[in-house]
């Protein structure tokens, strides 16, 4: 019997005796026999198509990498879940959790070992739920907890066992990491009777306990209004975008050694029609989260180069500073970008400086490396903002194209206080010297901390004892009258 060309096995029959088929009985047995064969094909075609169903239902329900069930499952699960609550009356928890500094560890590690860690938490967390719930794997380093029965105290007892999972470093490739988690709890029918209201619910959780520092949260309503609030903003700072609410103002920096300005950070500010002034602190992080910072740099550095043009056709020529965040830094086109808007000001790459944030530079390095390293060649000054809160890595200092580094101004304005922060400085400039690179202080706000910083051998200071961030008119006027921009020495402040 042939299937498809092949033998697939041989129909036998016997008889006592010879010759006993003529050759039409010869033909039908034959025909039986293909007959017989198509059968058995057909069979295992349909074996084959039920196997494919099964693999795509896994598929579709499984995570392929730790095995446990994925979002479309967890959903699934609390629909019916909840479904059977309703009949007895009792309640449910999810919980999501989410692991602590995944990237990094990917970035560090590489994919393989992500994944490793990965699975080493789904059998950890699987284990600490045990028989008091359902564990899946939402995306990427979120996972999904659902409890079937229990009150708070029950809940918040199984939540610290999960957390407790991870008290032991996990082995990857001989190195004992440690990974820590947060998690987010959602409650049925306390918070929600809809399936994507508590899947939404238990992720604002979850932030929640981000934005506290807490290991776990339970949603708490009155601080989601916050979110709804933010995502209104989001949409209304787009608009001011395009419109005529942001306005620049201009932070002086001065010369230790001449006591002259030297240059100016362009800070942003919005003035909403209704609210007033919007914290740059709160508007600024809304537009890295919503992936507006990029039409908003753009537009910073617009208005700056414009306004640095007016100034320098009055006579007043002044590097302008412009932050960058960890989203501009992975613009391939932002060198020709801004090559492009200095030709259009009429202005030489020494019109403008550029402030990166370590934690920036540390989001992509190698990205931000090409990036960085075209700006310098083309003449752009490259600042490392706020040095000394993020990585301070010697290493990345060594490789990347940069100028100078801002002491943070945390430091600064302890240093005169606190011996601790009045090292970090010292030791700063120092390393700043040795690697070649300027020093800028910010945050001085006290003759006393700027006499120190001139003792210390910094370069350059930006704090309010010299000035503070002022709209383009009272910049000019404080320009004018200011003994900080005089020919007489060092301003006396």
């Amino acid at each position: 019997m042939q299937i498809d060309g092949q033998v697939i096995g041989v129909l036998s029959i016997c008889s006592w005796e010879s010759d006993a088929f003529d050759a039409e009985e010869m033909k039908l047995l034959e025909e039986a026999a293909g007959d017989l064969a198509f059968g058995i094909r057909g069979l295992r075609i349909r074996a084959a198509h039920v196997e494919a169903s099964d693999t795509i239902r896994r598929m579709m329900s499984y995570d392929s990498l730790t095995g446990l069930p994925n979002h479309l499952q967890f959903e699934e699960w609390l629909q019916r879940s909840m479904n059977e609550a309703v009949a007895s009356g009792h309640s449910l928890a999810l919980q999501l959790l989410d692991l602590d500094r995944f990237q990094e560890i990917n970035d560090a590690l590489g994919f393989r070992q992500g994944d490793q860690l990965l699975k080493e938490v789904s059998a950890r967390v699987r284990a600490a739920v045990g028989e008091n719930g359902l564990v899946a794997r939402l995306r990427g380093d979120e996972f999904a907890i659902l409890l079937l029965e229990g009150d708070v105290g029950q809940i918040t007892a199984i939540t610290r066992r999960v957390l407790s999972a991870f008290e032991s470093p996990f082995m990857l490739s001989g190195i004992a990491l440690e990974v820590s988690a947060v998690i987010g709890i959602a409650l049925y029918p306390q918070h929600g009777t809809e399936v994507n209201g508590l899947m939404r619910k238990m992720d604002v959780a979850m932030r929640q306990a981000k934005t506290s520092g807490e290991r776990f949260a339970f949603y708490a309503a009155e601080r989601d209004e916050d979110t709804a609030r933010r995502m209104v903003l989001a949409q209304q700072l787009r608009r001011a975008i395009k419109g005529d609410e942001l306005v620049l103002y201009y932070q002086p920096k001065i010369d230790l050694r001449t006591g002259r300005v030297c240059g100016m950070e362009a800070l942003v500010r919005w003035v909403h029609p209704e609210q007033g002034l919007i914290p740059p602190d709160e508007f600024i992080s809304l537009a890295e989260h919503t992936g507006l910072i990029k039409p908003l740099t753009d537009w910073v550095l617009k208005s700056a180069l414009r306004q640095s043009s007016v100034w320098r056709k009055a006579g007043l020529s002044l590097p302008v500073a412009v932050n960058l965040s960890a989203r501009n830094l992975r613009e391939r086109d932002l060198p020709d970008k801004l090559s492009q808007l200095l030709r259009d000001c009429g202005a030489g790459p020494s019109s403008l400086e550029l402030e990166i944030t370590e934690s920036a530079i540390m989001d992509d390095p190698d990205s931000a490396l090409k990036v960085l390293t075209r700006l310098h060649e083309f003449g752009i000054a490259l600042f490392i903002d706020d040095f000394g809160t993020g990585y301070s890595s010697l290493s990345y200092l060594q490789r990347m194209p940069v100028d100078a580094i801002k002491i943070d101004k945390s430091f600064v304005r302890d240093m005169t206080m606190n011996a601790n922060s009045a090292a970090i400085v010292r030791s700063t400039i120092t390393l700043a010297h040795d690697l070649g690179l300027k020093v800028v202080a910010e945050g001085v706000e006290s003759r006393e901390a700027y006499d120190f910083l001139m003792a210390l051998g910094c370069g350059v200071a930006q704090g309010y004892q010299i000035g503070r961030p002022m709209p383009v008119r009272e910049f000019e006027t404080w320009l004018s009258q200011s003994p900080w921009s005089s020919s007489r020495g060092r301003g006396r402040g």
